[in-house]
């Protein structure tokens, strides 16, 4: 049989136009009021989650950075295990052109930073052997050592750490270490070591005796100085119960009212074992930034601090990293300078009329026979 044609059915006008209206309401766009509707649900769930989002960010940068702090902790172990004390904390110069007489204590520049000590430590042989160590660390020969650019000495929440960038070089001109003609790179960092409960400006101070009273001796009761070698034997508060690196964080120092305006390129170095750059005291609270106004700079320089909300890590003498709060008990101050209230020195040097310590002072020192509950801080 042949196959039937199909029938094809005429097109009205009616039907034409039924099917116009179904593609037209297909194809309809938003109205204003539902894509305002639209956009604020959007705005409020990116309100909800950004939050979220941030804090998940921060909580990864502060296990960074507890890691850091156990790494340099396996290093200072390692080297105490080598050599039979913590490393120095600083020390000053050997070279001939600047340490005088008889030194350490006609030298004139402070030298080396306990972390340039532990860079075999930390798997940084290399770097330690391409050191000149019999001249100075800030001079030309080492200029390729200043720039040294290890992640494990920066905090990731602390943006301007971890930077090789020119620093404040002033001061070392009238050695012939620097030049105003070219820049003076150097590396910076955020962690610092502790030197105790109080602030000691130099020891040995330069002289032909190194004498030093025996009452501001016994004031440099940290895990690092540059009086002599920290044996484990020292730490009588046990280590479990000592801070011996902490945090300092850069950035704040950008909004310190320096009177030379330079605080934020001076102080950080790596290399250096300075007041500032890798060495800190419990003589003032954490986060002093907060705390007292911008023109009250060395509280802020010679302070533990962090950009981690709510507190700082601190590594342990047994190499754990615990989070202290900005809460932590801690002795009264002044307002005004960060100095324990009332707190003077003496003449021989000494801090006296102190106020009684807080937990954060019994952290830092390693002898002081205070007895700190692990709940306290």
């Amino acid at each position: 049989m042949m196959p039937q044609p199909t029938r094809r059915i005429p097109e009205t006008n009616e039907t034409t136009a039924s099917l116009s209206r179904r593609h037209r309401r297909f194809l309809r766009g938003f109205t204003l009021l539902e894509l305002l509707t639209v956009v604020s649900i959007i705005g409020l769930l990116i309100a909800l989650t950004l939050p979220a989002v941030q804090f998940a960010r921060e909580a990864s940068r502060r296990a960074q950075c507890a890691n850091n702090l156990k790494q340099i902790g396996l290093a200072v172990q390692a080297y105490e295990s080598a050599f039979g004390s913590f490393p120095p904390g600083r020390m000053m110069t050997y070279d001939r052109r600047f340490d005088g007489s008889n030194p350490p204590c006609t030298s004139i520049l402070v030298e080396k930073s306990l972390f340039l000590h532990i860079l075999p430590q930390l798997d940084q042989s290399t770097l330690f052997n391409a050191i000149n160590h019999s001249l100075t660390i800030f001079g030309y020969e080492n200029q390729t050592v200043r720039m040294i650019a290890l992640s494990t000495l920066a905090c990731p929440s602390d943006p301007d750490a971890g930077q090789v960038r020119n620093g404040y070089s002033l001061a070392l001109y009238s050695y012939g270490l620097a030049s105003p003609n070219e820049p003076y790179l150097v590396y910076y960092g955020s962690y610092v070591g502790m030197y105790g409960s109080f602030y000691i400006s130099a020891i040995p101070r330069v002289s032909t005796n190194c004498r030093v009273a025996p009452s501001v001796l016994a004031q440099a009761n940290g895990s690092f100085n540059d009086i002599s070698p920290i044996r484990l034997s020292s730490f009588t508060d046990g280590l479990s119960l000592t801070a011996i690196v902490t945090e300092r964080a850069l950035s704040p120092l950008k909004e310190i009212a320096d009177a030379s305006g330079s605080a934020f390129d001076r102080f950080g170095w790596v290399i250096a074992g300075n007041w500032g750059d890798t060495l800190a005291t419990s003589f003032y609270p954490p986060n002093m930034y907060r705390k007292v106004s911008p023109d009250r700079n060395i509280a802020q320089f010679f302070a533990a601090s962090s950009l981690h909300p709510g507190g700082l890590n601190v590594l342990m003498g047994d190499g754990s990293v615990r989070f202290v709060k900005d809460s932590v008990q801690t002795w009264p101050f002044d307002p005004l300078g960060g100095n324990p209230a009332g707190a003077s020195q003496d003449s021989q040097g000494a801090w006296v009329n102190l106020p009684p310590s807080g937990v954060w002072q019994a952290l830092s020192t390693r002898n002081g026979g205070e007895v700190v509950s692990s709940d306290a801080y």
